[in-house]
């Protein structure tokens, strides 16, 4: 199951990889063409985006991972035609009232109100981009669903390689300015939206006859109780910068925004394994029952953690080395940020696995109930610690809000499943990385990415002291040299 799993990721990876790299390319050639009136417009459609989209959606992709297996394996009596027809449908139908309310109120506002007459534009076209968004979607959980990465890949792959030449066309080819991006994503969005219509009748998987009312209505209890507990989360990673800026002003904004998204990077990264989880942990449910769930659970856990704990230690003695490297001395005052976000973000990123028996049991509000309650604690522990400690302080409450989140995540969760810890395998983690993170304090790499080097010979310490340490670990390279 490990393999197959390491598998299904090494597809997911691709896409990351390609949205990184264009996003890396194409972020200095944006910021210099367009004003910074024009770029701070981009920003407020784009955070639109973050919050109105979940609200579209009506957490029917997330219903889409969950109900998948019970169909697969003819729990249901509906036919498999019904799955997607109906969520296809719904979403679309669902979205459609949402981009409606949410027209209604920019014609309300008018142009004056909301920024601007460009600005009021560019809202139209992010309404268009919400209805498309869902409809893709919930399309693209399914693929996660059916365990289909390489599709996934290479659709998402296509779409992120066409959008890019597509915006610089109209952009500087049609002059269209910031509109260009915009209307580019419409036509790439909307030519996907065509594709998986089309794909799905050929497949005969959308039947309009097949669509199921009452599975929409169970679909929608078990996803919407995630949407607001997803903006929640959001308001949680974001409201610490409104903070800040209220007792700070702006250069601590900027100062913890650039370590905060450091650690997200490197949190996206290690996570990406988690894309495959659920589909699997759902399959295996359903097909093997508890006992090989947890089984499957605890060991994905398990190596999670083998990743996730040298990356926080490492992290939290030489990340601000990379920081200031990546992002220039300006922001040096970001120093010691680090240490208190790494552990929090990077743990919090086997959250699919925390919450695993909250999904198999359908008990989502209860996540909808913790996630609030961190929300809660973080901005109360920021309008706390922020005046006695400065920056630091919104790094102490994202740490105790963090570890509120996990705990409560694991202690709910628990009544459902049980993951097992395995605490000697941890306890050699933590030896390894301090071992590694000790070794390179002696190290003085004096060169362009010399930190960068530091960190690959960590990463080979901490290897070679998991092979001397951890007989688990000389097996698996054994049975990996005799493949």
């Amino acid at each position: 199951m490990i393999k197959r799993l390491l598998g299904l990721t090494s597809w997911y990876v691709v896409p990351y990889v390609v949205g990184a790299a264009i996003g890396f390319a194409v972020f200095p050639v944006w910021t210099r063409h367009f004003t910074v009136k024009e770029y701070g417009m981009m920003s407020v459609i784009d955070v639109t985006l973050m919050f109105v989209a979940p609200l579209a959606k009506f957490g029917l992709p997330k219903s889409a991972l969950r109900f998948f297996s019970e169909f697969q394996t003819g729990k249901r009596s509906l036919p498999i035609e019904s799955y997607y027809t109906t969520l296809f449908i719904g979403v679309l139908a669902l979205s459609g009232i949402v981009v409606g309310v949410f027209y209604a109120v920019i014609l309300i506002l008018g142009p004056d109100r909301v920024g601007g007459k460009q600005l009021h534009e560019l809202f139209t076209l992010a309404g268009v981009l919400i209805f498309l968004g869902a409809g893709v979607g919930v399309f693209n959980a399914s693929l996660r669903a059916e365990q289909k990465a390489k599709f996934f890949a290479g659709m998402s792959v296509t779409s992120l390689a066409i959008s890019l030449p597509l915006a610089l066309i109209l952009v500087f080819g049609f002059s269209l300015g910031v509109k260009g991006i915009y209307i580019g994503s419409i036509c790439m969005q909307g030519s996907l939206l065509l594709f998986i219509f089309w794909f799905l009748r050929q497949q005969n998987k959308l039947v309009p006859s097949a669509f199921s009312f009452a599975f929409l209505i169970e679909a929608i209890r078990f996803g919407f109780p995630l949407v607001p507990a997803e903006l929640a989360n959001m308001i949680s990673n974001i409201g610490d910068r409104y903070l800040l800026q209220i007792f700070l002003g702006s250069q601590a904004v900027g100062l913890y925004a650039v370590a905060y998204g450091l650690t997200l990077h490197l949190k996206s990264l290690l996570t990406l394994t988690m894309v495959a989880v659920m589909p699997m942990y759902l399959e295996i449910w359903e097909q093997h029952g508890r006992e090989k769930t947890e089984k499957f659970l605890s060991s994905v856990l398990d190596y999670y953690l083998m990743l996730a704990i040298p990356a926080i230690i490492l992290f939290s003695f030489f990340g601000d080395d990379i920081m200031i490297l990546m992002a220039s001395s300006k922001y040096e005052g970001a120093r010691g940020l680090l240490p208190y976000l790494a552990a929090p973000l990077i743990l919090h990123g086997a959250i699919s696995i925390y919450t695993a028996g909250l999904y198999i049991h359908k008990r989502t509000s209860l996540v909808l109930y913790f996630t609030l309650g961190a929300g809660v604690l973080n901005v109360i522990l920021n309008i706390v610690f922020i005046p006695l400690m400065g920056i630091v302080g919104a790094a102490v409450a994202t740490l105790i809000s963090y570890i509120c989140l996990i705990a409560l995540a694991n202690i709910f969760s628990s009544k459902f499943i049980t993951i097992q810890l395995n605490y000697g395998a941890i306890v050699k983690y933590v030896a390894a990385s301090v071992m590694a993170a000790v070794f390179l304090r002696f190290i003085d790499i004096e060169i362009f990415l010399g930190i960068v080097l530091k960190l690959f010979i960590g990463i080979l310490i901490y290897s070679a002291a998991m092979l001397m340490i951890d007989g688990r670990i000389r097996e698996k390279v054994r049975m990996a040299f005799k493949m």
